[in-house]
């Protein structure tokens, strides 16, 4: 066999060789979510915003030279439009499910942002990480992302916000290759993110349905959501599907 077919075979077991495994209060209780599932006085939202950023994974050696003193402060990266137009379309479709949106009868804005930490690609993780901790075929290493997703709106007594926060953990090891499958990162990030919206529709839900609460802003109403805060028409990180 040619050294070249055995380093893409070698490059093919280190990128299948991981499970990732998902963590976090994420999960919308029965009770609330059959509730909410129910309700059918619920008014729902006309539009739905969402924005996703991402601080990237760095790996440690890639601070080497940096400053101590005044080290340069990170900066959030755009996700794919793939995967941004995935999110604004899930989440869409799980509100629209939980009677929360609609575009022709809602009323008001929902705000969603979605903010992750040391998400990384293959690509990435080949050209450092999988590079640096060669051992894995003998010790487990593992990379942990961090998310964190608000969902924002206006009711009668200003703004109001419920935040959920998940984690995903993928651990590299030869042992593991046969879990890849049912275990792969991105399914099993898709998974995290579905769970983490369906739990906000159910902190939504009981948010405006608190007997002070009022319920959201009714049509034509002033809130400061609809102009000038949040994400706006123009912000190049907020996707919209068809």
């Amino acid at each position: 066999m040619k050294m070249g077919k055995l380093l893409g075979l070698a490059a093919v077991l280190m990128l299948s060789g991981c499970a990732s495994f998902n963590s976090g209060d994420v999960l919308a209780p029965r009770t609330e979510l059959r509730r909410m599932l129910a309700d059918r006085d619920i008014r729902p939202f006309a539009q739905i915003r969402v924005a996703w950023k991402n601080f990237p994974y760095k790996n440690p050696t890639d601070t080497i030279g940096e400053g101590v003193i005044d080290p340069p402060k990170p900066r959030p990266v755009p996700v794919s439009i793939k995967d941004a137009a995935w999110l604004t379309k899930r989440a869409k479709a799980i509100f629209s499910e939980a009677g929360l949106y609609d575009a022709e009868r809602g009323s008001g804005t929902l705000r969603i942002s979605l903010i992750s930490y040391g998400r990384w690609t293959y690509g990435e993780i080949f050209r450092s990480f999988l590079v640096d901790t060669g051992y894995i075929f003998l010790i487990p290493a593992s990379l942990r992302v961090n998310y964190q997703l608000v969902a924002e709106y206006a009711g009668p007594g200003g703004k109001t916000a419920v935040e959920e926060i998940g984690r995903n953990k993928t651990t590299f090891h030869a042992l593991i290759l046969p879990l890849y499958p049912l275990f792969s990162p991105g399914a099993k990030e898709r998974a995290l993110l579905k769970n983490m919206l369906w739990k906000a529709a159910t902190d939504v839900y009981a948010g405006i349905k608190r007997p002070d609460a009022g319920g959201h802003e009714p049509p034509g109403a002033p809130a400061s959501l609809n102009d000038g805060d949040g994400v706006k028409e123009d912000d190049p990180e907020a996707v919209e599907d068809d």
